[in-house]
Parts: structure tokens; C-alpha cells; sequence
């Protein structure tokens, strides 16, 4: 980096304020150095140069001799200057096959424009009104594919003219009427139309792509400096507003906010080791030409109080408390003649504040003793910042910054004399007498004398930054026309980025319409973060526990209260059993609310006071489960990859940031623990380790693993969780302890379906239903003719699922929408990645090469989009919306109403949208095929859903078809989905399909039990202030705990 900078400082020095000005005689520069993904650093540069020219204000032969004398797009000849001439077409040659990153859909021409338009002569292009763009471009289609066969670079332009039967006059008049705005086309021959703009001298000097261009107006200078020279870092930008929207939501105190944002920026933001080695060693990362100075004009601006050491000295009655500002030592300004008719923007621009008297010459002593002020003699005058008000929204404001910046002034009320109640009314009507003047003058006059030296091309700025605003989304493309190098390196960065750390084997280059979606989904790392509860709603969630859950409620509370005063207890490795809708996702809630405020009491956590790292972790394997107890998936918090093969693999570069994040972690919860398969819960305790540095088991952690085994096991693994298996790292026999919950909470409003579940849940294959089950079983049959259609119906296999969802989707809708798979595959002529007219067959089940849907059909996202949100591998909702493209009418998103949908915790562009639904797009998908991709929507139809997908899942109505039922527990699992026997329509019922997995039926009964039975909580408290015996003592005596209701109260 040192070699970088010297060589930037020895580009100015040497060669552009040399004599030989290659552009111009600069006269003021300012430069900025940014770095890519990968940590190149460039240049953005703005130049000032005195040989001034104005498009629209010069004739436009002056302004294309200038642009002729300074930027070139030729070929120099390769026998006088071979050097150059390599050097040009290396470095600032464009792709003639082109990148990924020059293409925005399949039928889109190159965002940068090449091939350029070649051209006899430097000329400015201006769209006239009553041009026909279209038409225009129709007759130079031709002209353009022409140039990209390889025949065009030995043609000249009016061969190619003649061959597009174009005359030169029509020809310059198409380039005018293509161009929505003033456009500067260069000089090229057709064997040129692939070089980008270039100064000679400065390429053979700096040897490294470059794009010199003319700033035509203050639009193009707009867009420079705010999308590139000052652009902001997307990922970054969007992470801190997801901090303070949830910090907005969570009612954190400021303190606590601006912590977060102060701790979100320092571990989020992407850092290149090239930038952190620059700011390490104090090298400049922006440079200009003139100082800048801030002018506050607010008339209650903020001030600095004085040192604490100065104030501790003082009187309590004191009222010099505050440090001088610019604006208190301008009126103290010395009383001579050039000072005194001096207004606060030239005092800012044109004089600087020193420290003493020998300073140098010309130094003059403020009033009052507040300092010593010198003019700038060598120096050129400053730039002087301000807030900027809206004359509209807050006249007041806006004039009262006039008056202060360009009205000379010794007072505040000077500004507004009495008989003025406005600052407005004193500008538009108020006269004054200047110190050295004899006669009046207005102040509107005096003010824009003084303002005219300062906000020169004021109205075309503001009308450019609000041209700037209204077209924010496209301002990318109009860059890619101005400097397309520099935006083809800033592209290809980005896109690289994401592909080093892609497990794909076969990953894909130059898919034509591949848009990545770097603002939408890209995904935030960040924990999710339960919402703040009230502390009302916090005690009925704690007095909702039955016997058995406050036991174990009470045991962790214990144990965490413990840990706090440094007892250090042994973790403890819970597993939580209990069946379907026995309160175990309202346990893991009070837990996680109580040991999160005990635990952040911890002698390192309050040092630290991180507020951003839990105590407490809660996970589950899936995307739906984890969306329910506002937890993250396994896999996105521990950063595991999708293969699970051994041997087991580190995190790398990751462990930094993952172990930053969960530092103050000290309880882990497993939701769903019977969807974890053994490989990874294997991967779960070795990142443990990894991340907390030592071996004990799951790195030291607690673990609450909850779950029902009696459940489906994980798919295609053999054995679950709790069952031995010699071939597979046990790490549950060992080291869990078991505590079971039998109060069934989700149906206790039916006691005898409730009961009924219990019993089908650990029932053998050999043993037979009891009457008083077959009975309720049989009045929940029901004949499929008389089953409600818009009832989700639940099949054991694929097969029948889609059989339904094809029915029924042609039984209520007519309009049925055909969306076919877009699949690229590289095309062997050109290398580039082509659109298969039909899709690959036979593809991956989430991403299916066919999609039959309708507006108003039921839908399932089949991928993880947004787990943060709830827009996960499951989640149900209803198509509401097909948006197509304007120019082919693809579809290109999908508007989704999405079942029990909460509101967004942070906005994203390609979900968010003022009509309430969801906006997917197609997901991207490497197929078996190779070198073949797949983009397609992640939705399938959902009248219909696997026995497996509705695990976890909880409703009021349901068909459930036990026919193919091939699984111990299925039928457990179909039936308890429904939080009632009236809810339940049954179809095919089987009693030799009701049977629960005799292996774990073994298991459970050999596993170590927990004791908290010594934790049992006094339940009863609150009945005793209800007794009558109670509602009038003065005093009460307990002399004997009850843990069971007695027959009365004494």
C-alpha cells in the first residue's frame, strides 16, 4: 500500500502539475481511494481545469477540440508506438465475449454500451423532442450486430454505412434521436468501437486501466459524487437499519441503541487487508485541493462544553461553560475596514483561526480575547458546508441561514431587528448600513452579492440532486456508459465475492439473465433477537406452566442463578420429551425469557455489556421451527455446511466472527431434537468446541435439547437421535438426562382426543386399538366427497399429495399459469451461457423444471428465504399476484400472501411492499447435469402436504388419509396436527398404520432420568389470596408448605 501511495503522490507531482499538463492546467482536485471485495485500491478523481468549457454554453466545436486534446478512444498504430498500443489493448480493450456482469436479462444488449458507436468525428448528441427513438434504433440494429462479427474491425465506416444502407447524415441523426440525454460520442473507427476513453499520457504512465471522461453537467457530477465517490456499502447500510428499526421496536433506551449501532458497525463491515493496512499506517484514503470548513446556521446550534478540568475550577453560577465557535470569534472579528463588511462565509472561507500572534503576517487579534484570526494569502479560499434547508418545508430555517451566512453581522440580533418577526420578512423588506458605507441597502440585495460567490449554479445543483433522488435505481446504468471499466471490475469484485465461499462443485459463470439480488436477499448475519415482552404478559406465560414444566422452569433458573454468583455449576444436558402440544415451545419461551435476564448479569457480560451477543441460543434443524420460537436454523447460526460427510470441517476464516457472536452464549436450545440426525449433532458439539476453545462436550455449553422421538426421525437417516448405533458417534446415551412432559396443552379443551393421542403414541404394532379409541377414530371418518376442499389434506407420499393438488387446482381454477424452469447451459460455440428452450427434466423436487399455479391457489415456499421474517422451507400462504416483465412478458416474481404472517423485523426491497405480500424470486440451483443451472420459483402447490411436512405444524381443520402410511409414528403425527377431534376429517382408516418405533420405545425406557422434582414451585399461592378466611387478616403465619391442593384452606 505504501507503493500505492507513493505512486499516486509521485502521479500528481510529476507528471499532472508537470509543465507537459497531459490535462490541463488543474487548478483543483479531490480524489478518494476505495477498495473492491478482494482489496484492489482505485482511484475516483474529480479535476478542476482552467481552460474552462460548458456544454450548452460554448459552441460545440470548442468542446469537442477540448475533448480531443485530452481523452482518446483510438488505436495507437502498433509500428510507431508499440508500447501504447500494447498497453491500450491490454488494459483498456472491453471483452468482445463479454462477462456475466454486462448483461441484466437474456435479451438485454451490454449495460456498457459496447460496442461503441464508431464515428468520423468527436461530436455531442442531443435527444430533440419529436425524435422517434424506436424507429432509430430499428435502423441501427443492423449497424450494431455488424460490429460484433470480426469482419467490422477491417471495415471502414462507410462501408459499414453502405451496408446498412444508412447515409452519414441519417446516421448522426439515429445516434441523436437513440440518446435520451446531452451524450458525447468520440472519434473511432469501426476497429475502435471496443477501446474505452483513455488519456495517451497518463496510460503510458500510470500502466493501469483508466477512464477519463467530460463531465457534460451538474447531473453527471452528481451522480459521480454520490455513487461513487461518497457511495455507501450496501450489506453494511442495510444490517445498521435493521439494528435501529429493532432497536425502535424493542424500546431500547439511546444509550443501548447507538451501542448496538456502534458494535453492529465495528463487526459487520467488510474490510479488505489492503484498506486495513492503509489505515494502520496513516496513509491518506482522500485528498483535495482546499480545506473544508462547517458553518453551523442553525439558531440553536450544537456547542462543546469545556474541559472538565476548566469547569470543576469554576463557580456553579458561571456561564462560561461553553467552547467559542466559529460563529462566536467571527463576531468577534477585528474592527478593520476589510473585516468589518465581512460575512460569516467569507470569514470562513477566506480567513483561518491561529494560535498566536506569531503565526505569521497579517495576524490580528479577535475581541474579547477569544484567539487571532490571519487572512489566507497562498492558500485559495475553503470550502464551507452547511446544513441545507428546504425553502417550502421550513422558510424560516432557510432564510435565517441566509442572513447568517452572507448578511455581515456582530449579533444575533442584528439578524432580526425589532419590528421584523421573521427572518423572512427582514430579508425580503430590511434595509442596513454596512459599517463602511454611507448609505442604506437592502439586505436582499447585500445577501446575494455575498451568496452569488458561493452557491454559484445553485438551481442546476438542486434540480440535479433531485433528478438524482427520482432515479436513484438507474443511476448504476448511467455510470456504466461514463466510466464502463471501472464499473466492470467494481462488478466482477461483487460477484466474486459470494462464489469463494459456494460449496457448489458445479458453479456457474456468465448466465445471461442472472441478476444477483445483493439488496434483496442477501442474507444478514444476525441472531435473531426475541422482542421485547411486557413484564405482564412475561408472569401469565410463567404461571401457564403446569406442575412438570415449572419443575424443570425452576432447575434452570437455578442453575443459572448459580452460575451468576460463580458457583460454576456443571452444564446441564437436558432432554425435554413430551408428546404433540404438551406446552414444549411455550417452556422453551420462559426459559429463554428468564435465563436470558439472569445470565446478562454475568461478571463478563456486564463488563463487556454487548448487548448484541445472547446468553441464551435458540435453534432448530428447521426453518419453520426455528420461525416459531423466533430462533435461527443450525445450520445458519453455526455456519454448517450441507454435506455432512466426515471427515468434519472447521470454520475456517469464520471462526472470528461466529465466535464474536457467540461469546456470551451459555445455553443452547434444540428445538424439534428429533429431526437431528447423528452426523449433525455430531457437527453441532465439534463447532462447539471449536468456537469456545475446549473439548469439553458441546464446548462447556448447556444443552436443552426438546423434542418427541415418537415423531419422524430425520429423512433418509436410519436410526434416530436416541437410538445406538455402533456406526454412528453417539453423543446422547451418555451425556443426556431425560425429562418428560405428559400434560397435553394444545388439546386440553378436548381431555378424551387428548388422552386418545397419548395412547396412539406409544402404541405397539401387536397391540390393538382400545374400543373407546376405535370409537372416536370412527366418528371422525368421513367419506372424501363430503371432506371441505379448502381443508389442507395430509398424505403419507409425494404421490398422492401431487395427484390432490393437481385435482383440486383444476376443480376451483380455470386460469390455470404454466411457469417453466429458465435452464442454462453452456453454449459450445460461444462459451457463454445459453437458455435452454425447455427445461432439464427429472430436476431438484424444491425447484421443479414445471410450476402449474393459479391467482388464489394455496402455495408452500420449499427453501429458507427469510427465516428472520418467516419465510421459510414450509411456511403456507395463497398466490395472489403474478408479476410479469414489460418487455417479454416473463414471469419475474411472485406476490404471496403468506399464513399467520408477522410484521417484517427489518425491510427488504424484494419482500417488502406496500400491498401487504411477499415478492419471491426464481432462486438459483446448480443441477446434476453438468455445467447446467436451474433458476426457478421455490413455491409447489399446497391443498395437499406429506405427513413429514406438517411436522411441527399446528390447525384447526385437517384431512388426513392414513392410506401408504409405510413409517412408525406417521399416523401419530397426521392426527395430532388438528388441536381437537371435531377438526379432524379421516379418510382410510387403518389401525395396523397406528404404531409408534419400538427402538425408540427401548431407548427412552433405558435412558437416565433428570431429577427437579426438589425444584417443585408452590402453584398455589395465588388461590390463597382468594380465600375468604385470608381477605381480611392483618397478619399472617405460614407454618406448612402444601405441595398438593388441600380439601380446604386454614
Amino acid at each position: 500500500m505504501r507503493m500505492f501511495d507513493k505512486r499516486v503522490e509521485a502521479l500528481f507531482r510529476d507528471l499532472l502539475f508537470s509543465p507537459a499538463q497531459p490535462l490541463g492546467e488543474i487548478i483543483d482536485y479531490f480524489y478518494r481511494v476505495e477498495f473492491q471485495h478482494r482489496g484492489s485500491p482505485h482511484i475516483h478523481m474529480l479535476l478542476w481545469i482552467r481552460e474552462k468549457v460548458e456544454v450548452d454554453v460554448d459552441d460545440d466545436q470548442t468542446v469537442c477540440d477540448f475533448v480531443d486534446r485530452y481523452i482518446s478512444a483510438q488505436l495507437p498504430d502498433p509500428e510507431k508506438q508499440p508500447e501504447l498500443h500494447k498497453k491500450v489493448t491490454e488494459l483498456q480493450k472491453h471483452s468482445k465475449n463479454h462477462t456475466k456482469t454486462c448483461f441484466k436479462s437474456v435479451n438485454s444488449g451490454c449495460r456498457f454500451g459496447f460496442p461503441k458507436p464508431p464515428a468520423t468525428r468527436t461530436m455531442i448528441v442531443r435527444q430533440d423532442e419529436d425524435s422517434d427513438t424506436e424507429a432509430a434504433k430499428a435502423k441501427l440494429r443492423p449497424l450494431l450486430n455488424l460490429l460484433k462479427e470480426p469482419e467490422a474491425a477491417s471495415l471502414t465506416i462507410e462501408q459499414i454505412l453502405s451496408r446498412c444502407n444508412l447515409t452519414m447524415n441519417e446516421y448522426e441523426q439515429c445516434l441523436q434521436d437513440i440518446n435520451k440525454k446531452t451524450a458525447l460520442i468520440l472519434k473511432r473507427d469501426p476497429n475502435e468501437c471496443w477501446i474505452n476513453n483513455y488519456n495517451p499520457d497518463l496510460l503510458e504512465a500510470w500502466n493501469s486501466n483508466l477512464d477519463v471522461s467530460l463531465i457534460l453537467n451538474a447531473y453527471s457530477c452528481i451522480e459521480y459524487l454520490c455513487k461513487y465517490i461518497t457511495k455507501k456499502e450496501s450489506g453494511l447500510s442495510e444490517y445498521l437499519k435493521t439494528v435501529i428499526d429493532n432497536s425502535a421496536k424493542n424500546t431500547v433506551n439511546e444509550c443501548d441503541e447507538m451501542r448496538a449501532v456502534m458494535q453492529a458497525y465495528s463487526k459487520k463491515r467488510e474490510i479488505s487487508a489492503q484498506e486495513c493496512v492503509t489505515r494502520v499506517c496513516g496513509l491518506k484514503m482522500k485528498k483535495c485541493s482546499r480545506s473544508v470548513v462547517f458553518v453551523p446556521t442553525d439558531d440553536n446550534p450544537v456547542k462543546m462544553s469545556r474541559p472538565m478540568s476548566y469547569l470543576e475550577s469554576t463557580t456553579h453560577d458561571s456561564c462560561n461553560i461553553w467552547m467559542t465557535s466559529l460563529s462566536d470569534k467571527y463576531k468577534c472579528r477585528p474592527e478593520t475596514p476589510e473585516y468589518e463588511e465581512m460575512s460569516l462565509a467569507d470569514f470562513a472561507a477566506l480567513c483561518r483561526l491561529v494560535s498566536g500572534p506569531n503565526e505569521g503576517k497579517d495576524v490580528l487579534p479577535l475581541l474579547n480575547q477569544l484567539g487571532f484570526v490571519q487572512r489566507r494569502k497562498n492558500d485559495k479560499p475553503a470550502i464551507i458546508r452547511y446544513y441545507h434547508s428546504s425553502q417550502e418545508k421550513d422558510p424560516e430555517q432557510y432564510y435565517g441561514r441566509l442572513l447568517r451566512l452572507y448578511l455581515p453581522h456582530r449579533s444575533e440580533q442584528e439578524l432580526k431587528p425589532q419590528g421584523f418577526q421573521t427572518y423572512q420578512s427582514f430579508y425580503n423588506s430590511g434595509f442596513v448600513q454596512l459599517p463602511c458605507s454611507d448609505h442604506s441597502e437592502s439586505v436582499k440585495r447585500i445577501v446575494k452579492r455575498n451568496k452569488d460567490k458561493y452557491e454559484k449554479n445553485s438551481e442546476d445543483i438542486e434540480s440535479a440532486l433531485e433528478e438524482f433522488e427520482q432515479n436513484r435505481d438507474v443511476v448504476i446504468d448511467e455510470w456504466c456508459n461514463l466510466a464502463p471499466e471501472s464499473e466492470v471490475v467494481r462488478m466482477q469484485c461483487d460477484e466474486n465475492l459470494p462464489e469463494r465461499h459456494s460449496d457448489d462443485e458445479n458453479e456457474q459463470e456468465n448466465v445471461p439473465d442472472y441478476s444477483r439480488q445483493s439488496d434483496a436477499v442477501t442474507e444478514i448475519r444476525a441472531i435473531r433477537e426475541q422482542p421485547a415482552v411486557d413484564p405482564a404478559v412475561v408472569r401469565v406465560m410463567y404461571q401457564n406452566l403446569n406442575q412438570k414444566q415449572a419443575c424443570v422452569f425452576y432447575a434452570i433458573r437455578d442453575w443459572c442463578i448459580q452460575r451468576v454468583c460463580g458457583l460454576n455449576p456443571d452444564p446441564f444436558l437436558f432432554y425435554i420429551n413430551g408428546g404433540a402440544g404438551t406446552g414444549k415451545s411455550h417452556l422453551i419461551k420462559c426459559i429463554h425469557s428468564e435465563a436470558s435476564k439472569i445470565l446478562s448479569r454475568l461478571p463478563a457480560n456486564a463488563e463487556e455489556a454487548d448487548i448484541s451477543n445472547p446468553t441464551v441460543l435458540l435453534t432448530s434443524f428447521t426453518g419453520t421451527a426455528a420461525f416459531s420460537i423466533s430462533g435461527s436454523t443450525l445450520h445458519s447460526l453455526l455456519k454448517l455446511p450441507r454435506s455432512l460427510k466426515p471427515p468434519i470441517q472447521g470454520l475456517g476464516n469464520q471462526l472470528d466472527e461466529v465466535r464474536s457472536e457467540l461469546i456470551n452464549a451459555e445455553i443452547i436450545v434444540i428445538d424439534e431434537i428429533s429431526m437431528v440426525s447423528k452426523p449433525l449433532f455430531a457437527y453441532v458439539d465439534a463447532r462447539l468446541k471449536q468456537i469456545k476453545g475446549t473439548q469439553r462436550p458441546f464446548g462447556g455449553m448447556s444443552v436443552l435439547a426438546v423434542g418427541d422421538f415418537y415423531q419422524l426421525p430425520p429423512v433418509r437417516q436410519s436410526k434416530p437421535l436416541c437410538v445406538y448405533d455402533p456406526e454412528q458417534i453417539d453423543l446422547w446415551q451418555e451425556h443426556f438426562q431425560m425429562i418428560t412432559l405428559t400434560e397435553i396443552m394444545r388439546q386440553k379443551d378436548d381431555v378424551a382426543f387428548a388422552e386418545m393421542l397419548n395412547r396412539i403414541r406409544v402404541k405397539e404394532k401387536t397391540d390393538e386399538l382400545s374400543q373407546c379409541d376405535r370409537d372416536l377414530l370412527s366418528q371422525a371418518v368421513t367419506a372424501p366427497e363430503e371432506c371441505p376442499t379448502e381443508v389442507l389434506h395430509i398424505y403419507a407420499t409425494n404421490k398422492n399429495v401431487e395427484s390432490h393438488n393437481t385435482d383440486t387446482l383444476k376443480k376451483l381454477h380455470s386460469n390455470i399459469i404454466i411457469i417453466n424452469a429458465d435452464d442454462f447451459q453452456k453454449d459450445k460455440c460461444t462459451g457463454r451461457m445459453a437458455r435452454r428452450d425447455k427445461p432439464f427434466t427429472g430436476g431438484r423436487n424444491d425447484l421443479p423444471d414445471t410450476l402449474n399455479v393459479a391467482e388464489g391457489a394455496r402455495v408452500m415456499l420449499t427453501r429458507n428465504l427469510d427465516t428472520l421474517n418467516g419465510l421459510v422451507n414450509g411456511a403456507f400462504g395463497i398466490l395472489v399476484k403474478v408479476v410479469r416483465s414489460e418487455n417479454d412478458g416473463q414471469i419475474i416474481k411472485l406476490g404471496l400472501r403468506i399464513d399467520n404472517r408477522q410484521p417484517m423485523r427489518h425491510n427488504r426491497s424484494a419482500n417488502a411492499a406496500s400491498d401487504d405480500l411477499v415478492y419471491i424470486e426464481r432462486a438459483e440451483e446448480s443441477l446434476k447435469f453438468k455445467g447446467a443451472v436451474r433458476r426457478q420459483f421455490p413455491v409447489k402447490l399446497a391443498f395437499a402436504c406429506t405427513i413429514h411436512k406438517t411436522q411441527g405444524l399446528t390447525t384447526q381443520t385437517a384431512v388426513v388419509s392414513m392410506k401408504n402410511i409405510f413409517e412408525p409414528g406417521m399416523a401419530y403425527v397426521a392426527l395430532s396436527r388438528v388441536t381437537s377431534l371435531s377438526g379432524l376429517y379421516l379418510q382410510d382408516l387403518d389401525e395396523n398404520k397406528i404404531y409408534a418405533n419400538p427402538e425408540v420405545t427401548a431407548a427412552l425406557q433405558t435412558m437416565r432420568q433428570a431429577s427437579v422434582e426438589e425444584m417443585m414451585p408452590l402453584l398455589q399461592t395465588v388461590f390463597i389470596w382468594t380465600a375468604t378466611q385470608c381477605s381480611n387478616a392483618t397478619d399472617m403465619c405460614p407454618t406448612q408448605t402444601f405441595l398438593t391442593w388441600p380439601a380446604e384452606v386454614c
